[in-house]
């Protein structure tokens, strides 16, 4: 017997890595797709990231609306799991901010208070229960993956 249908079923999905395996909480579907959290904390490098999250069949998250955007803030407050890190990008340019999965422009930025402040450098953004907020590219923490359903 399959424990596979056990673990879709408590919301863990695990794939193989580099390091072993990598466990995530998994959302119910909103529209088209689905999030997945990493659970475990871990020093966020854009590219090994995302391509943990290429593993799964998406992409570090990167908010297509003002609607997707407020979800995600709402997933971080309601779950608890926040902050996590994003898809979303500037550098190449402070404050150009864009998305590093397709290079294209990012929108739909819904900034915490005094946020982007660019403190020391920060050229990564991670998601709070309260909005968005830049962050350094290295930190530990969770980062969201967008996945189709």
């Amino acid at each position: 017997m399959s424990l596979l249908p056990i673990f879709l079923l408590l919301g863990i999905l695990m794939i193989a890595s580099v390091q072993g395996y990598v466990s995530y909480h998994v959302s119910d579907a909103y529209g088209n797709r689905r999030y997945h959290v990493s659970k475990e904390f871990e020093n966020f490098d854009l590219e090994k990231m995302n391509n943990r999250c290429k593993q799964l069949g998406g992409y570090l998250l990167q908010p297509d609306d003002r609607q997707e955007a407020a979800y995600a803030i709402t997933y971080a407050k309601r779950t608890g799991w926040g902050p996590f890190f994003t898809g979303i990008t500037d550098q190449k340019s402070e404050g150009g901010f864009y998305y590093y999965n397709d290079n294209k422009p990012a929108r739909f930025l819904v900034w915490q208070w005094f946020q982007p402040d660019n403190w020391y450098n920060e050229d990564c953004v991670e998601i709070w229960n309260t909005g968005f907020n830049d962050r350094h590219c290295g930190t530990r923490g969770r980062y969201i993956c967008e996945v189709p359903a």
